[in-house]
């Protein structure tokens, strides 16, 4: 397991690919994260809550969902280098239906709004990154559209080319959610699929 330094210089590389800070700049930074290691299932933000953090998922998936009368229906994905947050709720500190939920063991590095502003008060530079940020994750959220909108059968090869893992981790019903789709349609697919490979 790595330590808090070693996922902070993890955190920072990331970002310098985008926007290159000094680390001792990050200092700043460093001081007002905070290191999360949580199980799976574990509820980041409760339906009509509002979302005050953003997390820099260094390990893991979270999902972002959309409750329904009897389950959660899975609406995005965020794995690692992802910043995981509601974005309807985050902006303006309202209340949303939405759920974050932790779909694996995960080690995020969570950041509130009010640290988020300290830091671009102190630190015009963050300024940059802070909208290259927002901008990526605008970027990724997009290609997740595009996975989905492919269904499942075009579009779950995809979806694990971008989240190494995720097929261990989802369950047919998430899947059927995600890909707008029948358990019936999921499980067929991925039976002929198996086959494939098994023959092959």
């Amino acid at each position: 397991m790595m330590k808090e330094k070693e996922y902070f210089r993890q955190l920072m590389a990331d970002y310098n690919q985008i926007k290159e800070i000094s680390e001792e700049n990050y200092n700043a930074v460093f001081q007002k994260l905070i290191l999360r290691r949580l199980p799976k299932n574990f509820y980041l933000k409760e339906s009509n809550k509002p979302d005050g953090k953003s997390r820099y998922i260094c390990e893991g998936f979270v999902g972002l969902y959309t409750p329904l009368e009897d389950r959660l229906r899975l609406d995005l994905i965020f794995g690692p280098t992802d910043t995981a947050l509601d974005e309807l709720s985050y902006y303006d500190s309202k209340p949303s239906e939405l759920v974050l939920k932790t779909i694996t063991d995960t080690v995020l590095f969570e950041f509130t709004l009010e640290a988020e502003k300290a830091v671009l008060v102190k630190n015009p530079e963050f300024h940059i990154l802070a909208l290259r940020i927002a901008h990526r994750i605008n970027q990724r959220n997009c290609q997740q559209y595009a996975i989905k909108a492919l269904k499942f059968k075009n579009g779950f090869p995809k979806l694990r080319e971008t989240f190494e893992g995720i097929d261990q981790a989802l369950k047919n019903q998430e899947l059927a959610d995600y890909f707008n789709c029948s358990i019936s349609t999921i499980e067929r697919l991925k039976n002929s699929q198996h086959k494939v490979k098994k023959d092959g």
